[in-house]
């Protein structure tokens, strides 16, 4: 049993401008960005290291709302891991019209980050490290979380991006589009001796895309193919199995569509849509399930969601909408799939004075289906039931 606490602050400061320079038109945007992360996760103290586990009540088979309930504020903790980063970049983006038809952007983007990750031992442990308040019985000189060596992450990188765009008139737009990106060995909050002082993984992103916007500007279409390259992945090393590299590929290909707007003045509409037929491990040092020529996990082939709302009445609005994903296998393709689903949500908003009050009832997985929201190895978190709330806003 573990719990985990996480605290966050950020900051971001953004500029764009306007300009004409060498005879072209400019349309910069530069900004700045820092965030602070930092997360502590615990661990429940048994009580072979002295400390205080709640009592479970006995329950009858097939009464799971029997009123039985668990103290949970009375367990002990101590910390397992804890991890903390700080993380500053910057960007500068500037689109040239070169032709009244044509648009070329260019952008580039620094990230620096740096961060360390603690992992506790009991070992030699001489007090708890409490969550929540425990009974003081509760602390012995055997549980106290050391930290361990710290496992340490700094990491500077640069990402590209470029695009050419053609717009015939004031509704179609058409665009080609490359990009770079990167994710870190710690972005799950988490460093060991195996990983810590390895790169980056990269990938380029190209998309070739249409956008269409109606007359009056208040609906737009957009349709783009996309193809994502993770070039350098992080696998295993099939000998040293204490190590991870960058020695894996794999790739993705598909469609995404995405409507936004108003059909009518009184009709509003926003979906999206992904299709995704090409999944693919080009390279990897494992084998089986997770090896070349496999489609990796967590990929599904279909996935999307669709909302409309209608001003029925002046003083009422009705929405309803759907979210749905195909079948997916879990973490490393033990051979089976989570089943596919689809879930409904419905909306009632009153507006007792314009502008000023409304209410608005929400009622989520309308069916209160079970599926399988996050997928991982062995279990699996099931998304959120029927969730009813009932919402006021007032502006003055």
């Amino acid at each position: 049993l573990k719990k985990q606490d996480m605290q966050t602050v950020t900051a971001q400061s953004d500029f764009s401008s306007k300009f004409k320079a060498l005879g072209y038109a400019h349309t910069l945007q530069a900004g700045v960005d820092f965030a602070r992360e930092q997360k502590q996760v615990f661990a429940a103290i048994g009580t072979a290291l002295g400390g205080t586990v709640p009592t479970k009540p006995n329950t009858a088979i097939g009464q799971p709302y029997d009123g039985a309930s668990t103290d949970e504020s009375v367990r002990s903790y101590r910390t397992n891991n804890d991890y903390v980063s700080n993380a500053w970049g910057g960007y500068v983006q500037d689109m040239v019209e070169i032709a009244p038809m044509w648009k070329l952007l260019a952008g580039l983007r620094y990230d620096r980050l740096r961060g360390t990750y603690h992992s506790y031992n009991t070992a030699s442990s001489t007090s708890v490290y409490p969550l929540v308040d425990t009974p003081a019985t509760a602390a012995t000189s055997t549980t106290l979380a050391l930290p361990g060596s710290p496992w340490h992450m700094n990491i500077s990188e640069w990402s590209k991006r470029a695009a050419v765009l053609f717009q015939p008139d004031a509704q179609w737009s058409f665009h080609l589009m490359g990009a770079t990106s990167f994710n870190t060995s710690g972005d799950a909050y988490s460093l060991s001796a195996a990983n810590q002082n390895l790169p980056p993984e990269q990938s380029i992103n190209i998309e070739l895309g249409a956008k269409f916007d109606t007359a009056d500007g208040k609906l737009s279409t957009r349709v783009s193919a996309f193809r994502n390259t993770k070039l350098h992945e992080r696998n295993t090393d099939p000998l040293i199995t204490n190590l991870v590299e960058l020695s894996g590929k794999r790739h993705a290909a598909g469609l995404d569509v995405d409507i936004v707007g108003r059909i009518t003045p009184l009709w509003e509409i926003f979906g999206t849509f992904t299709w995704m037929p090409v999944s693919k491990i080009d390279k990897s040092t494992q084998t089986g399930s997770t090896g070349v020529g496999t489609r990796p996990e967590l990929t599904p082939k279909y996935s999307g969601s669709l909302w409309t709302a209608y001003q029925v009445l002046p003083q009422l609005r009705l929405g309803g909408g759907l979210n749905g994903r195909s079948s997916q296998q879990p973490n490393r393709n033990p051979g089976f799939y989570a089943p596919k689903f689809v879930t409904a949500d419905l909306m009632a908003e009153v507006t007792v004075i314009p502008e000023t009050l409304s209410f608005r009832l929400n009622v989520n997985n309308v069916a209160n289906k079970l599926y399988a929201d996050q997928l991982y190895t062995s279990f699996y978190v099931p998304g959120a039931g029927r969730v009813i709330s009932l919402t006021g806003s007032y502006k003055f």
